[in-house]
């Protein structure tokens, strides 16, 4: 099995570099591309969420997530707003400068689903999708684990 790691690792490579491409060009409008469009997602189907909640849907640390925040507040799209019970809790809402992006991000999903399911049926489709997300959670788990051990939790 090893000597196809190869290909599957290539293939998720090329597909990685394929979607970035896909997406910054259909957001190539807005301030933000590929790297953004997840939170921006995120945030505009669940408004208030907090930084903890998307952290944990998108599989993100919280360096990675601090950046993101504040990118996306220096642009304009989101606003942090504190709880009125837990000063240290944050929820994150967009702007309206952000709904034209947040609905162009919809509307990419749809046709990139499309061009992406060309040809291939649904059964498919739904074998691939469970299989990268039980691949997902299997390295998932490695990498927490150690992230975890490095910072000594």
């Amino acid at each position: 099995m090893n000597e196809h790691f190869s290909d599957l690792g290539r293939y998720v490579s090329i597909f990685d570099r394929l979607m970035k491409m896909y997406y910054d060009h259909g957001l190539s409008a807005f301030e933000i591309g590929w790297g953004q469009q997840f939170y921006v997602e995120y945030i505009y189907e669940h408004p208030g969420a907090s930084p903890q909640e998307m952290a944990e849907c998108i599989r993100v640390d919280k360096a990675t997530l601090s950046k993101i925040i504040k990118k996306l507040t220096e642009v304009g799209y989101i606003r942090v707003e504190g709880d009125e019970k837990d000063r240290r809790m944050k929820h994150l809402y967009l702007t309206e400068k952000a709904l034209p992006a947040a609905e162009q991000i919809k509307k990419i999903h749809g046709t990139f689903f499309e061009d992406l399911q060309a040809g291939i049926s649904r059964e498919e489709l739904t074998v691939t999708e469970n299989t990268l997300r039980r691949m997902a959670d299997n390295i998932n788990k490695k990498v927490w684990h150690r992230m975890e051990e490095h910072h000594g939790k």
